[in-house]
């Protein structure tokens, strides 16, 4: 057999067919639109969101390098440096740190830095140049301000720096200064000469001062990587491959930095690319399978001349790629801009002030790229197999309608339009399950998010967060990473009776903090102990054993908080005299290493020892690992517990050598009638103070306000465009199937039918198709919507699950009026023709 080359003319045969559909082409194009689209702002939210994040992270951190080589020697830099992986580095010396009275309560360390350095740590300088003569210094324009020193080139200012064996005042002439943002971890530095290095400091021994734990006249180097995947692991094989072994650092900022860690992460977004592939899926295969059956008579004739079956699927396949490449750019396109729109609202999600950074990631339009061609691919090659596989004779008479065996029927009353109705919705099962598929799903996501947002809680939220009218916290105590000038005492006793004065204000409940370093008991080493011989081993915990201690958070309650222990307690009781007492103490849940996983260390009647209280206490209940949530750090330790006592055992003298606890929050409880001019005097107390926030239940009932629209704006948005593609694929049903009836309904009135009754045959066709949707979804539709629903609550802090059958009401009449708009406006197509003319017409 002779193989001829006749892949153009299928080709061309195809893209000329695709002209006799321009319905369908319509469709496709809108379906590949669509799913594109919302992939692409899918994508588009996700890495503009991870990027806004790791931005804020990064400048909490002070770098964006992807790791770093801790305490490393010049020749060992001259070495890493030279590894082929390590793309970009730069090198910073401590020096020290600022001893000026302004710096008590904000240290602020001494630096020598390179040019990579402070590109890398977010320093853009405003005037000048790093430092190069003995007594040039470049500062921030917080810590010019701490000084009280003009932002200026030249200005002449007394730095007290402490190199552990002397404190060295010296004046310095600022050759330059840049914005520093007080809240970002590069608030605290001031950047010195290596001349200055040389002189003062190049004689202290760097293994002496690693030793002491200064790290004065030790060097470290960070490094830029290809990407930012596993890169502990990557710091690893440069030390492995030079033979240094020196301690190593990762930017906790990337997301990425251990891929194997973060994977649970991707799940809730590949669940929802594949509702939507999903979506678009049964719209497309729907509309190339109509298509199909449609046209099986021209796929016939093909195949009796001679296409083979592999050039028939070929030609589908030609056109359903013709139309992905035309609706491509469309959808990339909106998605991509709308993806851009709804950023700045996923940024308002989080608890810190978070900078809108949008990503243009090739990999935005690549993923989406191929996921919508996967989509489109998958959709239509089974009806390119179907066509294929349809043999010439048969493809005369196929009508794609399912055959089964006869059965004869004597009717009294002849045949009824809505049992014939009936009967005529499963002729083709294939169609009816794949359309009713498509609209069930819209109508379950959009009853889930209806319930979901229905669920949210305003009094919940707000009892998460305060417990009075208005809240005052101390953000110096709530960070836990990197370094944030401030003063953790601010919140003190003689500000709180400020409080108290202010006209209004019925009480002022106070919460200590003390963060403490815990020795281990017989209870805990038992719970740990066997965790740390299982494989694989966490080095977390293993270090913890080691230490024989873990890290607790202690609180001290005051009286107005009593009230909210009970609903949190799940073994023992609470008592408010005996804890009132001083000599019991409410512990929490621990936390342990894998997510949502909880174990109690101590039962009611254990007795604690707490060093640093000197004094040991009796566990009166336990409570839930984020008990008290509104008057904790809202931040918990791994292995470690949050403990409750009264204010008052935090507050007394404590034993020498116990740093005094601080105060972490006031919570105001305000006469109604005064609530407004008691809320602003608060916020005027407090407006002088950095590290004082002032928050009132306005405040955060505004905060959930913005949440919930942004919820909505997402989540109808996402139902309305899958509900779309839903309609779309009913209609195309609808109207295909209309028109592949043609004839049967010229038939039909050519015996006697009239046009009123074969108009009221299609309407009852119409309605059956939303009684059974509707029947999908008050059963199969009604239980996937309360438990994904259920669950999404669950794991919400601020929701009280409440089902909703709102959804499944409304969406009756909507789909009722859908279908009898489509119905008809097929029929007045389909009746436009005289009978005659229908009855001459071939399918």
């Amino acid at each position: 057999m002779i193989a001829n080359n006749n892949g153009k003319i299928v080709t061309r045969l195809s893209i000329k067919s695709l002209r006799v559909s321009p319905l369908r082409n319509l469709a496709v194009i809108s379906a590949v639109v669509l799913t594109t689209l919302l992939i692409t702002s899918i994508f588009t939210m996700s890495l503009s969101l991870n990027k806004s994040m790791e931005l804020t992270m990064m400048k909490t951190v002070g770098t964006d390098f992807h790791g770093s080589f801790k305490r490393v020697s010049p020749e060992q830099i001259k070495i890493l440096r030279e590894h082929p992986s390590i793309k970009e580095y730069g090198v910073m010396l401590h020096a020290g740190l600022l001893r000026n009275e302004v710096f008590r309560d904000s240290p602020v360390e001494v630096k020598r830095i390179d040019e990579a350095s402070a590109k890398h740590s977010f320093i853009h300088l405003i005037e000048g140049g790093l430092p190069e003569a003995e007594n040039e210094v470049v500062l921030s324009t917080w810590v010019l301000d701490k000084l009280g020193v003009r932002h200026a080139l030249g200005e002449k200012i007394q730095l007290d720096i402490d190199i552990t064996e002397r404190v060295l005042k010296q004046d310095f002439v600022v050759s330059g200064y840049y914005e520093a943002d007080k809240n970002l971890a590069i608030a605290g530095l001031a950047f010195v000469s290596d001349a200055w290095v040389q002189q003062h400091i190049s004689g202290i021994d760097p293994a002496e001062s690693e030793a002491s734990g200064s790290y004065v006249n030790t060097e470290e180097m960070s490094v830029m990587f290809k990407n930012a995947v596993d890169i502990e692991k990557k710091l690893d094989k440069v030390l492995a491959d030079t033979g240094i072994d020196r301690p190593t650092g990762v930017n906790w900022a990337y997301t990425t930095s251990s891929l194997s860690d973060n994977l649970i992460e991707f799940v809730p977004y590949v669940a929802v690319i594949f509702i939507i592939m999903l979506s678009g899926y049964l719209l497309i295969y729907n509309i190339f399978y109509i298509s199909v059956v449609r046209d099986v008579k021209f796929y016939g004739l093909l195949k009796a001349i001679g296409t083979t079956p592999r050039q028939l699927k070929r030609m589908l396949r030609v056109q359903s790629q013709v139309l992905y490449l035309i609706g491509l750019p469309f959808g990339l396109a909106a998605g991509y801009v709308i993806g851009r729109l709804l950023t700045p609202m996923l940024n308002t999600f989080s608890s810190e002030p978070m900078e809108a950074a949008y990503s243009a990631s090739p990999w935005i339009f690549i993923g989406a790229a191929l996921f919508a061609y996967l989509t489109v691919w998958i959709a239509a090659g089974k009806p390119g197999r179907m066509a294929a596989r349809i043999a010439p004779v048969e493809a005369v008479r196929y009508t794609g309608v399912q055959t089964t065996r006869r059965m004869n029927k004597r009717l009294k009353r002849g045949g009824r339009l809505h049992v014939m109705a009936f009967t005529n919705l499963f002729r083709s099962k294939k169609k009816l399950t794949l359309m009713l598929t498509s609209l069930s799903l819209s109508i379950v996501l959009f009853s889930i998010i209806f319930t979901v947002i229905g669920s949210l809680d305003v009094n919940k939220y707000l009892s998460t967060f305060l417990s009075g009218d208005v809240v005052i916290r101390n953000e110096k105590i709530e960070t836990h990473e990197g370094e944030r000038p401030g003063d953790p005492y601010k919140l003190s006793e003689a500000f709180s009776s400020e409080l108290e004065r202010i006209d209004g204000v019925e009480s002022v409940e106070k919460v200590y903090y003390y963060y403490d370093i815990h020795d281990m008991d017989e209870k805990i080493r038992a719970v740990l102990q066997p965790l740390s011989e299982t494989e694989p081993k966490e080095p977390y915990l293993t270090s913890l054993l080691e230490r024989n201690s873990i890290y607790l958070q202690l609180y001290g309650i005051d009286p107005g908080w009593y009230d909210l222990v009970q609903k949190d307690v799940i073994e023992g009781h609470f008592d408010r005299q005996k804890f009132a007492s001083g000599d019991y103490v409410l512990v929490a849940q621990t936390l342990m290493f894998g997510e949502d996983e909880y174990t109690n260390y101590h039962h009611p009647g254990d007795m604690i020892e707490f060093k640093n209280l000197g004094k040991s206490y009796e566990v009166m209940a336990v409570m839930n690992y984020d008990a008290l949530y509104a008057a904790t750090t809202q931040a918990f330790s791994t292995y470690g517990f949050n403990a409750f006592f009264p204010s008052s055992e935090l507050t007394r003298e404590l034993p020498a050598g116990t740093n005094p606890p601080w105060a972490l929050s006031a919570t105001l409880h305000i006469d109604p009638d005064k609530l407004d001019s008691a809320t602003q005097a608060a916020k005027a107390l407090a407006a002088s103070s950095d590290e004082l926030v002032v928050k009132s239940r306005e405040d955060y009932r505004e905060e959930l306000d913005g949440f919930i629209r942004v919820f909505q704006i997402i989540g109808y948005g996402l139902s309305f465009v899958i509900a779309l593609i839903g309609v779309l694929n009913y209609i195309n049903t609808v109207v295909t199937g209309v028109i592949m009836r043609r004839n049967e309904f010229a038939l039909l009135e050519s015996i006697g039918m009239t046009k009123r009754q074969l108009k009221k045959m299609l309407i009852y066709e119409g309605l059956y198709n939303v009684l059974l949707t509707t029947a999908i979804t008050s059963t199969l539709g009604v239980f996937l919507t309360y438990n994904i629903a259920k669950s999404i609550a669950g794991n919400t802090a601020f929701t009280l699950f409440r089902m909703s059958w709102l959804p499944f009401v409304l969406v009756v009449p909507v789909l009722a009026v859908i279908a009898y708009t489509v119905t008809l406006s097929s029929y007045r197509m389909l009746s436009k023709d005289t009978l005659i003319e229908r009855l001459r017409q071939t399918e």
